[in-house]
């Protein structure tokens, strides 16, 4: 018997060692809670979705957030210095959005807005046809936080970021970022180089405000003023990525439209001032006529402003920091236009 017991430990006490590290260390920070989670010392990559629902359940009672822009990482060109231009003064902002983004993420961030108790003032609803393909997303970086959901779904977060932890190319960027202080390319998305200081003119990097969850690219701005930035290795991810004569699938199916429907009624709830911009993506794809015609009537013709498709911006890769998102310069014109009408 004292030999069983010995072999049960001996096999169980790696995953016991692994979940106790998981656990301690919360690399990802969805364990522990945290007065700030865009602290200095956070070079991992985490969930965007999870982090923006936390620092809003921090800072909802003290800040009274009323106007939130939503959508995914392409919604961060969009600033709060530009969007105070056409709302209110008094407007207290918030940018709730996420990585990959997704219907259904986008839905319950809304709802759990409404469920706090929170007023839903203006919304700017960032969006495209990637995101309307994405139900729902799977990855530790995506899956929708359980705080949003009722839980329904708090095996699978942590399970993924289980998962997540004992990667070996996680492992390895993580270790190797720590005792070389140097992000390298292969790091992709498992290390990031967010230099949160409480001095915002701390322009290294990158930085995301820990109150409202705005980010700012200080890094790759400095460098496209300087001339730095579109390096021949940069230039050549711009390369057979347009399609002008291209049509994205409609993706708006039942369970889609219900969710959009949901959140047409939330903002008809909050009598919420509401825009819908498609964005200007460099693919020059644009949105499938039945998926715009299906935004078009929910949420009514005149809120919803589609620059999908080939236009002024994406035929200059110096609008994009790369082929995914482009700069607040292309975000500043297209609210002007959306808020001049």
């Amino acid at each position: 018997m004292k030999r069983f017991i010995q072999t049960i430990f001996l096999f169980s006490f790696p995953v016991i060692a692994i979940i106790g590290a998981f656990v301690y260390l919360d690399l990802f920070e969805i364990i522990w809670h945290y007065d700030n989670y865009y602290s200095s010392g956070n070079c991992v990559g985490t969930n965007r979705g999870y982090i923006t629902t936390m620092v809003y359940k921090n800072n909802k009672e003290k800040y009274k957030f009323d106007s939130f822009i939503f959508g995914n990482s392409r919604s961060r060109s969009y600033t709060e210095a530009e969007w105070k231009n056409y709302i209110a003064k008094s407007s207290v902002y918030y940018h709730y959005d996420e990585s990959g983004g997704s219907v259904s993420g986008i839905y319950h961030k809304i709802k759990f807005v409404d469920n706090c108790g929170g007023k839903l003032r203006n919304v700017l609803l960032v969006i495209d046809p990637e995101l309307l393909s994405n139900y729902e997303q799977d990855g530790h970086l995506f899956i929708i936080p359980p705080q949003i959901c009722n839980y329904e779904n708090v095996i699978t977060f942590y399970k993924e970021h289980l998962i997540a932890f004992t990667n070996f190319n996680f492992l390895r960027a993580y270790i190797d970022y720590k005792i070389s202080g140097k992000y390298k390319d292969y790091m992709g998305d498992f290390i990031i180089e967010y230099v949160n200081s409480e001095n915002k003119k701390d322009h290294r990097h990158n930085y995301t405000d820990p109150i409202n969850c705005e980010t700012f690219r200080f890094e790759q701005d400095s460098l496209i003023r300087n001339g730095k930035y579109y390096t021949k290795e940069r230039i050549a991810v711009f390369k057979n990525v347009q399609h002008p004569d291209s049509i994205y699938p409609n993706y708006i199916d039942n369970k889609r439209a219900e969710l959009l429907e949901g959140i047409r009624m939330l903002f008809d709830k909050h009598h919420t001032n509401y825009k819908i911009v498609i964005s200007p993506l460099y693919n020059q794809i644009r949105i499938n006529p039945k998926d715009l015609e299906f935004l078009n009537r929910t949420f009514g013709k005149a809120n919803v402003f589609d620059f999908s498709g080939k236009n002024k911006w994406n035929i200059d890769y110096h609008n994009y920091y790369e082929q995914s998102h482009y700069r607040p310069n292309v975000a500043n014109e297209v609210m002007k236009i959306v808020y001049s009408r």
